[in-house]
C-alpha cells in the first residue's frame, strides 16, 4: 500500500500522506543510517513539512528554538534539549517552525545487524519499541553534553567517511542508546508502559509495521508461528485487548490518515484497505471511532 501512495502522490489526486524512503538521502551504497542537522533539513526538505511518513526510523535531537510536533493525531510541545521519536509508517510534521538547532538521525531497522552487532534494536532503544513507544524524552541537563557529542560525531564521521566511520557511527549509535536508557530510567515511567513478553512485543511491532496488511486473526497467529488460540489468549492476558481489538484498532487508525490527508472518498479508502462492503467499513469505523468516516473527515479537516 505505500508503495501505491508514494506512485499516486504526484498524479494530481492525493491518494494518502507522502511516504518518503530512506534512498531518497544521497547515501552511499548499504548505509542504513543518515545523520544531517535540523537546520539544513529545514531549508533543504521544505516538503517535508507537511504531514508525511517513513519507511525507516528517525530519532530527533532538538536544542534551543524546537518547534511542537504532531504524529497521528497527537500534538508535543517540545521543549529545549529533548529526543523525539518517530517509528516507520507513523503520519508526523512540526507545528510552529522555528530556527531549531539540532540533528536528525535516520536509520533502518537492521543497520547494527549489517555493521556486525547482534543486537534487539529495541531492547537498546526502548522509545522505538512500537510495544512501548513513547514520542518526546526530556534530556536532563547531566546528559544533554553527551548526547550532543555523539550526535555531533556521527554526523562528521559520515559527512568525512574516513577509514572506519561506519565502524564508529554504528558504536556511536549504541552509544547514544545506553544514554537514552539512562535518561529514561531517571523519569517516572507513564501508565501505559508495559514490559511485555517478546511473543506479544513481536505481535505489537508487526502490527505497528503493518496495519493494512495482515487482517485476519488467523493471519497474524500464521505469521508468527503460533496458533491463534495461544497468541490471543497471551495478548489479551498482557494487553486487556484481543488479536481482533488491536487489528482493528490498527485498521481504524490507517483509515483516520487517509481520511485526514488524502482525497479517496470513503469507499476507495474502504477498498484500499481490504474491506468488501464499504457499509461494513463505515459501521465498523463508527463502533470504534465513535463517530463516521465522513464526520471524522470533517472534523479534522
Amino acid at each position: 500500500m505505500e508503495d501505491l501512495i508514494q506512485s499516486n502522490y504526484s498524479s494530481g489526486k492525493a491518494t494518502g500522506p507522502q511516504v518518503f524512503q530512506f534512498s531518497d538521502y544521497a547515501a552511499g551504497a548499504g548505509e542504513k543510517l543518515h545523520v544531517g542537522t535540523f537546520e539544513d533539513a529545514l531549508r533543504l526538505r521544505k516538503n517535508r513539512q507537511r504531514p508525511h511518513r517513513h519507511d525507516f526510523y528517525q530519532i530527533f535531537w532538538l536544542r534551543h528554538e524546537a518547534p511542537s510536533f504532531n504524529i497521528d493525531f497527537y500534538h508535543f510541545p517540545i521543549e529545549t534539549d529533548a529526543l523525539v521519536f518517530v517509528p516507520p509508517g507513523a503520519v508526523h510534521n512540526f507545528g510552529e517552525l522555528k530556527a531549531a538547532e539540532g540533528f536528525i538521525l535516520s536509520f533502518q531497522e537492521d543497520f547494527l545487524e549489517g555493521e556486525g552487532h547482534s543486537v534487539d534494536l529495541f531492547a537498546e532503544c526502548p522509545p522505538i519499541d512500537p510495544a512501548q513507544s513513547r514520542t518526546v524524552l526530556a534530556v536532563p541537563a547531566s546528559s544533554v553534553n553527551i548526547v550532543q557529542g555523539y550526535c555531533s560525531r556521527m554526523f562528521e564521521e559520515l559527512r568525512d567517511k574516513r577509514e572506519g566511520y561506519r565502524t564508529v557511527t554504528a558504536a556511536l549509535l549504541r552509544l547514544l542508546f545506553v544514554e537514552i536508557r539512562r535518561c529514561l530510567s531517571n523519569q517516572p515511567a507513564p501508565s501505559f508502559f508495559h514490559k511485555y513478553s517478546s511473543l506479544t512485543a513481536r505481535f505489537l511491532r508487526m502490527l505497528n509495521a503493518r496495519p493494512y496488511q495482515l487482517t485476519t486473526a488467523s493471519e497474524v497467529a500464521k505469521f508468527l508461528g503460533v496458533s491463534r488460540s495461544w497468541l490471543n489468549q497471551l495478548v489479551r492476558m498482557e494487553t486487556g485487548k484481543n488479536l481482533t481489538d488491536h487489528l482493528r484498532s490498527r485498521l481504524i487508525l490507517e483509515s483516520k490518515r487517509l481520511l485526514a490527508h488524502s482525497d479517496l472518498n470513503v469507499s476507495e479508502i474502504a477498498y484500499q484497505l481490504g474491506f468488501e462492503d464499504p457499509s461494513y467499513f463505515t459501521r465498523l469505523f463508527r463502533q470504534v471511532a465513535g463517530q463516521s468516516p465522513r464526520e471524522f473527515r470533517e472534523g479534522y479537516r
